[in-house]
């Protein structure tokens, strides 16, 4: 398969901890493909995964993260137009007190879950996944 078939994206598992400890996890619900998901985009030109995913969640939550890319996680799956999508999940711990303001054109709702609400909302399994490794690994930081 040429890179030609190849579409890459890279986010990130964004979550707080609110003043009583307890993990939060923003997930975006995409416009035109009615999901929810994290917020994530498509890599342009020369930058790298984690570049992509700052801008990108900027453009999508209007906020301004640091990735830890020691956590990354990989979905793979087909596309409509026959190429394969490639995305790489970092994860990004933000204020709880943080203001998002969501990218009208491609998101059209923007909301904090708790883990378990979180694990329900997400669309798809390879979603609910990475979230269950992301929940691991914050968990193994403490």
């Amino acid at each position: 398969m040429t890179e030609n078939n190849i579409e890459v994206a890279t986010g990130a598992v964004i979550y707080s901890r609110d003043a009583k400890g307890e993990l939060k996890f923003l997930l975006v619900k995409s416009k035109d493909r009615n999901f929810w998901g994290f917020a994530k985009g498509h890599v342009e030109g020369n930058e790298t995964g984690e570049e992509t995913a700052v801008r990108e969640i900027k453009e999508e939550t209007n906020l301004d993260v640091t990735v830890d890319t020691n956590f990354s996680e990989m979905a793979t799956y087909p596309l409509p137009n026959g190429k394969i999508k490639k995305t790489i999940i970092y994860i990004s711990q933000v204020d709880p007190d943080v203001t998002t303001t969501k990218q009208l054109a491609e998101i059209s709702d923007i909301e904090w879950f708790d883990y378990d609400q979180a694990l329900v909302k997400l669309s798809y399994d390879n979603l609910k996944e990475i979230l269950i490794h992301a929940h691991q690994y914050i968990q193994a930081q403490r």
